[in-house]
């Protein structure tokens, strides 16, 4: 995915989360909730990683997810493992 802009910038973005190895497309994130553009079902309490890869550079921040994710779940609530 390319985001375009007037002075000639492209950016190819792509975010996923990675539980127990397997892999599920984000469609977008804050600071609070992701959406889900792959379903997965994951436990409550469970941990993962946010992997975002900008230009091919890779960032992973380990992260909580509460109350889980049910089968059919988009919008999924979690916080951050490691604040600092």
């Amino acid at each position: 995915m390319g985001i375009h802009h007037k002075d000639g910038y492209s950016a190819d973005v792509e975010g996923y989360l990675v539980v127990n190895g397997a892999r599920y497309r984000v469609a977008k994130t804050n600071a609070e909730t992701f959406v889900l553009a792959d379903p997965c079902e994951v436990p409550p309490g469970a941990s993962a990683e946010l992997l975002v890869i900008i230009d091919g550079i890779s960032t992973a921040d380990p992260i909580e997810i509460p109350a889980g994710i049910l089968g059919g779940q988009r919008i999924v609530p979690y916080t951050v493992a490691a604040p600092f």
